[in-house]
């Protein structure tokens, strides 16, 4: 609340409470999960710290970016390879470990907690420059129960910060800009490819408020080659990596067929929903983590419906089919999946921070879950992975 004070005034201070805004949640949560790392190790320090974080697909982007993606078969190593993960963040940090000689977890965690608090610098005018909604976002983020995946070797830092990147573009009808962006969000997960329809459907929106048919559209569009351009560029980092696999493994669609090594076959998603709902626990009274995952997806589709309700159909568009097209493989991740598409943490922030009171509370949570939400990270719980 001091700091909303502090941003009215003048330009100067409202610049300072928005860059100290997400550096405070920074230095917070740091303390909050070498806090809870330190409650179950002995070993101090930061690399430490850093490797403990470094849990389930953490260890695959650490090995893309020290040795790449390897050929099949290699002899004596795993037959499940790595070309289900996308390339641009380890790629990211290889290359600053090139510049700076640290171990590969103790750069990308630095390097993901810029990338995070980037994107809470690019989420300020997307949440409309509210300063309540702007803390809660950035103490979700950086010291909130799933901070942990946005401050260690996983993409969603990247990824959350590419997709906010797109959608402030897109909010300024700069669609060179958002097209940029979306190739890179493609590179890094596949789901990212995905935002293309967002740009489509805020096309379509600007051509609709000055007048034009939803019928002469597609023939409007054609004749727009700047538009074309960037609808054609979007998808270029997924293209690229497809290019990249046909010629090294002989396969450009690996990163699909490696799937079923990894457990995922594709069903029916009302059913794997229905069967984590049903999984009850057998002691005790927390739910199980298929329960959790399930309700993961479940709360992100209403969130969805509620950006469309608010007439922002390309974010819920978006953020639903990130949902849906995992979910037809089953429940895994569900809950990292979720907590990573900016549009909807955005609007939960949004809708907690209606009044001071619920602001007050949401932060407390957040801060306090953080703790016990890391320890369990550390622990393995499935839930989390």
């Amino acid at each position: 609340m001091a700091l909303e004070a502090v941003a009215r005034p003048n330009a100067g201070g409202r610049f300072f409470a928005v860059a100290a805004v997400p550096l405070l949640f920074v230095v917070s949560g740091l303390a909050i999960r070498y806090a809870a790392f330190a409650s179950v190790s002995a070993e101090p320090g930061f690399a430490a710290y850093a490797q403990a974080l470094c849990r389930w697909d953490c260890a695959w982007y650490v090995g893309i970016s020290e040795n790449g993606y390897e050929r099949f078969p290699v002899p004596n190593q795993s037959n499940v390879g790595r070309w289900g993960f996308f390339p641009l963040y380890p790629m990211l940090v290889a290359a600053i470990r090139s510049v700076f000689p640290f171990p590969t977890i103790v750069v990308a965690s630095i390097t993901s907690i810029a990338c995070s608090y980037a994107a809470c610098l690019v989420a300020w005018p997307l949440l409309e420059k509210n300063m309540r909604a702007y803390a809660l976002y950035c103490a979700f983020l950086l010291s909130g129960p799933f901070s942990f995946h946005f401050t260690t070797f996983l993409t969603e830092p990247l990824f959350v910060l590419l997709t906010s990147c797109v959608f402030l573009a897109l909010k300024r009808s700069s669609y060179l800009a958002a097209a940029l962006s979306s190739a890179l969000l493609s590179a890094t997960r596949l789901v990212g490819v995905l935002v293309v329809f967002a740009t489509v459907i805020q096309m379509f929106g600007e051509y609709r408020a000055k007048g034009g048919s939803a019928l002469s559209f597609p023939r409007w569009l054609l004749g727009r080659p700047d538009l074309l351009v960037a609808i054609v560029v979007s998808p270029a980092g997924l293209f690229a990596y497809i290019l990249f696999l046909y010629l090294t493994v002989g396969d450009g669609f690996a990163f699909l067929h490696v799937q079923r090594a990894f457990g995922r076959v594709a069903g029916n998603p009302l059913a794997f929903i229905w069967d984590g709902l049903s999984a009850v626990p057998t002691t005790g009274w927390l739910p199980t983590a298929p329960q959790w995952s399930a309700l993961a997806a479940l709360i992100g589709l209403a969130l969805s419906a509620v950006l469309a309700v608010r007439r922002q159909y390309g974010a819920a568009l978006f953020c639903a089919c990130c949902i849906i097209l995992p979910l037809i493989t089953n429940l895994a991740s569900m809950v990292r999946y979720v907590v990573g598409l900016a549009p909807l943490t955005m609007l939960l922030a949004m809708l907690l921070s209606a009044s001071k009171l619920t602001c007050l509370a949401a932060l407390g949570l957040f801060l306090s879950a953080c703790y016990f939400m890391t320890a369990a990270w550390i622990g393995g719980y499935l839930a989390l992975v």
